[in-house]
């Protein structure tokens, strides 16, 4: 399952510095020093915000911080996540009777000897048909531990893998003005495949006109996660929920 959503990332690689050709002639000129508007668009990069009510046209650009979105693919943290996320979610509530949690009564059942009989002190031992069962199964929790910035790397590698990808799309907001899911759907390329649609707060209309649609996901920006980016194939963020998210992304652990 986890190689399963992780195969399209397999042949991606976020290539980073630069190819020198061999015609390059080393010159002992002094570098320039960059401005601060040359500092802050190396450390950036522009993407257009397009017009969700508009038939998607690009109505200005958005500066995207490289922390956050230029970040080198790593599968194996991607692999690392996903079992984190499923593990927490998996409920444990498996449970079977042991010789300690028969309610039955130790009696034993025919004499030693005497009777034909095999030797046994219990009716419910754990070879005998509808006895208790041997290292038997309790409730208990199968979450793991994972260090808080290895989970914040994870979904940087993935934000950064999807806009690599060209399935990263952000949108200036979900502007609907009815339940109606016709309209939703009309306003969504086919082409974009299964959709996570992300906002900063999900309105009752988007999340009323989505709820019947199999293909399409809603997700506030503070649920966004590692293991829903990778079920779907596109990304939709809102320009406030990207601005949530960098500054969340960016901000010291300490």
């Amino acid at each position: 399952m986890i190689s399963g959503l992780c195969k399209s990332f397999q042949k991606i690689s976020i290539q980073r510095g630069f190819e020198y050709s061999n015609s390059l002639k080393y010159t002992t000129t002094v570098p320039q020093k960059k401005t601060a508007v040359q500092l802050f668009a190396d450390k950036t990069i522009e993407v257009p915000v397009l017009n969700f009510s508009d038939k998607l046209n690009p109505i200005e650009n958005i500066q995207l911080s490289k922390d956050v979105f230029s970040v080198p693919l790593r599968v194996d943290l991607l692999h690392r996540m996903v079992r984190y996320q499923r593990a927490k979610s998996q409920q444990g509530t498996h449970q079977a009777l042991n010789m300690g949690r028969m309610e039955r009564t130790n009696k034993k059942p025919t004499r030693q000897k005497g009777s034909g009989n095999a030797r046994k002190g219990t009716n419910h031992s754990v070879h005998f048909r509808g006895g208790a069962r041997t290292f038997a199964p309790t409730m208990r929790s199968h979450a793991h531990d994972l260090p808080k910035k290895v989970r914040k790397l994870c979904l940087k590698v993935a934000l950064s893998t999807k806009l690599a990808q060209n399935k990263l799309v952000i949108v200036d907001g979900f502007n609907l003005e009815s339940f109606k899911t016709k309209e939703l759907l009309s306003k969504l390329p086919k082409d974009w495949g299964r959709t996570l649609l992300v906002d900063s707060e999900i309105s009752d209309f988007l999340n009323k006109s989505s709820l019947n649609v199999q293909k399409i996901d809603t997700l506030p920006q503070l649920g966004l996660n590692v293991y829903s980016i990778l079920q779907n194939d596109t990304l939709v963020l809102t320009k406030s929920s990207v601005e949530a998210l960098q500054t969340r992304l960016t901000e010291s652990d300490n």
